[in-house]
């Protein structure tokens, strides 16, 4: 057939790609002849843009369907450099999935990720950020650093908030990273995009969520933009800003606040009489900010997500004047319509706020009554609710709707219907008898299993003081003779008769009945049955033979608290000679007892903030923080004001000025092209300033220009080297920075000349990210290495200092020690008698202050002379380079020479091979030098290193442990000997040693540490070309164990 189409079982030959049609995703897995997405490596390895696209949106489908496509990483990762974007965006949305599980091979492809930080397409921004963030490895924590600092300042807002959302990513895997996050987060916050304005929101309250201080300059602007930002956007604000209004705002609803405002004060005091009712019922004064923020939160009820509208309740239920709640409870009536899960969360607020706002709800009491369609815990928060809202209004209907569900249905809801009835009883008195008629009603059901609830639930509305406990008792009388009770029924009913019926005739042949079965009964029966015999030896003397007996039982029985009790109440009640106790009996057994109170479950959950997983569970959950108590006066409102003022009056200022020269170059300004040119753009004003009809007056105006452009060169030496500054374009969240006013006075040609002052830095950048990103070696000892580059993404600027070292100079200075040590580099067996030895001055070479400088000493070790000693041939790959020795003429037999090599090994440990000849023939010379030797050494002040050592971190930092030696003169000395360092300040711990990489001119900077209670000393070397640092700690620590063994 001419129509297959790759989802059948028969193969496809399409172009230069045979794969099987055979679809993973559609579950074909039980095919003997199945090979595990053989097709889609195919597709995905094929040349064609089509097949690639179609194997990537069936991978999708896979995971989509939680399938497992992990094992297509390496195949799918080849495909992120595609020039096709739709392919692309399948393998970043493929990446952000797997990155974390394959963070080896992800990290392979680290600078295609880092090349597509600068993509036209904003979604392909925005997806190299999200893989990057996503690659949980501490080493490159600072090229996320850095590429969040830029995409922060992105000109795209969607790349603005996947920077957001990719903070908190990098802040739980390197904490270290706070303060800087807290900077981008407070820019971020600024933003006028509503886009990025939730993500900020969520990204400040999991990163430095108690730093409200922060908030003061972006108030007002987030209750403007709270109507605007996305959903998740808007909970995020939310939930920020009620703990902001927490923090800085009085509660309306305290008496200290509301009732001393001056503004309430009537004018005449006649009227202070007439309006005294009116004055309660009226709303307390509000904060105008705090007013703000409720008025552009209360739209949200109307909110089709659940989550913001349980949010806007959580606001107003902490920080709104009560008499503002009415609103927030119809709109948590109307979630009841939501599914399942949302009804439960609603509810279980709902019946935390009924303990102490009951009124809210009063009116929906109709809202909660049970369906039979309803599931088991949505029933059991409704019977919670609709225990909560019982009035005497309301109680006839509410007991009516107890009985309905107290018959039939499930175990646990017909347990808490019986329970409710018992709380009702207790809780509205006038309906005492009519619950308790219920209960007893409930006690002669033919379910064992209810009538033992009910006689518990009887136990405890009696206890409260009903007046029908007669009935009750001679229920539970009844009850205990015909033996259909449950242990804990029985003793709830034997506790009944012994409270209530003690006095009562047939309390003693219900001792007489439970005593002729005691040794069959539960321990806890047995412990009633005694307290009754005690109740009925002091209220009838005559039942004293049966309650003995019942003692005597008690005597003798299996449990020890039974024994004890038996022999305790024996004491109390047989009359001794020397016993005063007996006389106090009646009051001992039978005193008069305080009425119990039965309370709601859910009356602790008060204390949580509402809405939130610790008030649904009923207890503290992780990372739970609670809201701060409410202050007595208003504070940061002189903050909010001023960072609200001064952008709206430079605006004011900008906008009048630029009506000004509107209105006055308009003429000349529609006419000319260049000046139409030059107001389109943000340096127009200066161009078009002086612009007049007149001839006389465009002289002048070209006179005051180069006023104007001096003034301006002089304000560029001013201009600070931040990343704020320093973005390639000024973005929506950028609206006060002095960048985007300074670019507003500039002209076009003033930027021309700009650039073209520093065409030689540009180059410069562009090419050290050229070797920043693309430059792999094969060999495990040479890999990338980092440049620090001005705005590189792979490490912090190395040119750039600190403040306050702007005088701190680094300077080389000479090796600390010279190693005197030779060895053989031509061995005279091959070369026929001529021998030769290499040494490591660590001198500056003459020719090029970037080679290393290899002494050779050659010796004739034949019996004839050797001539014309020279280097022939050099075997050199990349930036590497020789220069020559001069050629020795001749060399007699035992006579020695010694020349200088220098070689720019260009930070590698490669080995460069050279072909010396002589008369006696041509041998083939390796060198291959130690890393030690590759740098040369430098001086710096501490404080000076310690910022340079600071600013390496993550991928250009390697730690080792070497052996435990405690003299530092000899620690020092292994390093002397192992590389070319200087030691920097005083010794302490740690040990410090700096030094210049002889190509690239990268610190290398090692620190060594004593271990903890004198143990291993910990080597620590940071440089930007990682490659060196890590082979340099390996070779000092060896250095050490060494020593060590010796």
């Amino acid at each position: 057939m001419t129509s297959t189409t790759s989802y059948n079982n028969d193969k496809v030959v399409t172009g230069e790609v045979e794969y099987p049609a055979s679809d993973p995703a559609s579950g074909a897995f039980f095919q003997p002849d199945f090979k595990k997405n053989d097709d889609l490596k195919l597709m995905l390895d094929g040349s064609k843009d089509s097949l690639k696209l179609e194997a990537m949106k069936r991978i999708i489908g896979m995971i989509a369907k939680g399938r497992d496509a992990s094992d297509l990483f390496p195949a799918v990762v080849k495909n992120v450099v595609s020039k096709n974007i739709e392919v692309k965006k399948l393998v970043y949305v493929y990446l952000v999935r797997y990155a974390e599980e394959q963070q080896d091979l992800a990290l392979l492809s680290i600078s295609t990720f880092q090349r597509a930080l600068k993509d036209p397409n904003q979604l392909i921004r925005a997806s190299a950020l999200r893989v990057l963030s996503s690659i949980r490895v501490p080493m490159i924590v600072p090229i996320v650093m850095l590429a969040i600092r830029d995409s922060a300042a992105d000109m795209s807002p969607y790349v603005r908030k996947t920077a957001a959302h990719a903070i908190p990513k990098l802040y739980s895997l390197d904490p270290e990273q706070k303060e800087e996050l807290v900077a981008i987060i407070d820019k971020l916050l600024s933003d006028k995009a509503p886009l990025v304005v939730g993500s900020a929101a969520m990204a400040f309250s999991e990163v430095c969520g108690d730093r409200m201080s922060l908030i003061h300059r972006s108030y007002r602007k987030l209750c403007g933009l709270l109507a605007d930002v996305d959903e998740w956007g808007q909970l995020a604000i939310l939930n920020v800003l009620t703990v902001y209004a927490k923090t800085f705002f009085p509660d309306p609803n305290s008496e200290e606040y509301s009732s001393d405002s001056e503004s309430e004060k009537p004018f005449y005091e006649s009227d202070s009489d007439e309006d005294s009712p009116r004055k309660h019922s009226r709303s307390p004064t509000v904060d105008p900010d705090l007013r703000l923020l409720l008025r552009a939160a209360k739209p949200l009820l109307q909110s089709r997500n659940s989550g913001v509208v349980m949010a806007v309740a959580q606001l107003f239920y902490h920080c709104a004047p009560a008499q503002e709640l009415p609103p927030v409870a119809k709109a948590m009536i109307r979630l009841l319509r939501a599914p399942v899960e949302v009804q439960s969360v609603v509810l279980n607020c709902i019946a935390a706020l009924t303990v102490s706002r009951r009124a809210l709800f009063d009116p929906y009491l109709k809202s909660f009554l049970i369906r039979n369609s309803d599931p088991s815990h949505i029933k059991l928060l409704k019977l919670e609710i609709l225990t909560n809202l019982a009035t005497e209004s309301s109680a006839a209907g509410v007991i009516r709707e107890l009985q309905a569900h107290a018959g039939g249905g499930e175990r646990g809801v017909r347990a808490a219907t019986l329970h409710a009835l018992g709380r009702l009883a207790l809780a509205v008195r006038p309906h005492t008898d009519a619950c308790l008629a219920s209960l007893l009603h409930l006690l002669s059901s033919k379910d064992e299993w209810v009538v033992c609830e009910a006689v518990v639930v009887v136990k405890r509305v009696v206890g409260g003081g009903a007046a029908s406990a007669k009935a009750a008792v001679a229920r539970a009388a009844k009850l205990l003779r015909s033996d259909r009770l449950a242990a804990n029924a029985r003793a709830a009913a034997v506790w009944l008769v012994a409270e209530h019926g003690a006095h009562h005739p047939r309390a003693a042949a219900v001792l007489a009945h439970m005593a002729a079965s005691f040794a069959d009964q539960e321990e806890l029966v047995k412990l009633q049955v005694l307290s009754l015999a005690a109740k009925l030896w002091v209220t009838q003397a005559d039942t004293a033979p049966v309650c003995r007996y019942a003692v005597a039982l008690a005597r003798y029985d299996a449990s020890y608290d039974v024994r004890d009790r038996a022999r305790m109440l024996r004491r109390l009640l047989l009359p001794a000679p020397s016993a005063r106790l007996p006389a106090h009996a009646a009051l001992i057994f039978c005193p008069d007892k305080p009425k119990p109170t039965i309370e709601s479950s859910f009356k602790e959950r008060q204390q949580y903030t509402v809405g939130t997983l610790s008030q649904y569970l009923g207890s503290a959950a992780t990372g739970y923080r609670p809201l701060p108590t409410a202050p007595a006066a208003t504070s940061g409102a002189e903050l909010r004001d001023q960072h609200d003022r001064a952008p709206h009056d430079q605006a004011d200022t900008k906008q009048l000025q630029q009506k000004n020269k509107e209105f006055y170059s308009e003429p000349e300004s529609s006419g000319s092209g260049s000046s139409s040119g030059s107001s389109s753009s943000s340096s127009s004003g200066s161009e078009s300033s002086g612009s007049e009809h007149s001839s006389e007056e465009d002289e002048s105006s070209n006179e005051e220009k180069p006023s104007n452009q001096e003034k301006k060169s002089v304000k560029k030496t001013k201009e600070i080297n931040d990343y704020e500054s320093s973005s390639p374009g000024t973005s929506d969240s950028e609206p006060d920075s002095d960048a985007s006013s300074s670019d507003g006075e500039e002209s076009s040609e003033e930027k021309e000349t700009e650039i073209k002052e520093k065409p030689s830095e540009q180059k410069r950048k562009e090419q050290s990210n050229l070797e920043l990103l693309l430059q792999l070696d094969e060999v495990a000892s040479t890999l990338p290495t980092m440049t620090p580059t001005c705005g590189g993404l792979l490490s912090p600027p190395a040119a750039a200092t600190a403040p306050g070292l702007a005088d701190d100079s680094i300077t080389p200075v000479g090796p600390s020690l010279v190693p005197p040590i030779s060895t053989e580099l031509v061995s005279r067996v091959l070369s026929g008698g001529l021998s030769a030895s290499r040494r490591w001055t660590r001198a500056p070479h003459l020719y090029s202050n970037n080679m290393c400088t290899l002494e050779i000493s050659f010796t004739n070790c034949a019996g004839v002379e050797v001539q014309n000693i020279h280097i022939s041939k050099k075997f050199l790959s990349g930036s590497r380079s020789v220069h020559e020795f001069s050629p020795i003429p001749s060399l007699g037999p035992g006579a020695s020479a010694t020349v200088t090599l220098g070689i720019d090994f260009a930070d590698s440990i490669q080995p460069v091979e050279l072909a010396v000849s002589s008369s006696l023939g041509e041998v083939t010379v390796t060198i291959k030098p130690p890393v030690g030797e590759l740098m040369r050494a430098v001086s710096m002040s501490e404080s000076r290193w310690d910022a340079e050592f600071d600013k390496l971190r993550g991928l250009t930092e390697c730690e080792r442990e070497g052996a435990p030696l405690e003299d530092d003169a000899l620690v020092c000395r292994r390093v002397f000997e192992t590389a070319n360092l200087a030691a920097v300040g005083a010794p302490g711990d740690p040990l410090r040693f700096a030094g210049r990489l002889l190509s690239s001119q990268e610190l290398v900077l090692v620190a060594v540490r004593r271990g903890r209670g004198g143990g291993a000393r910990r080597v620590c070397a940071r440089c930007p070309n990682m490659a060196a640092a890590s082979i340099l700690a390996n070779d000092i620590a060896q250095a050490f164990h060494k020593l060590h063994a010796v």
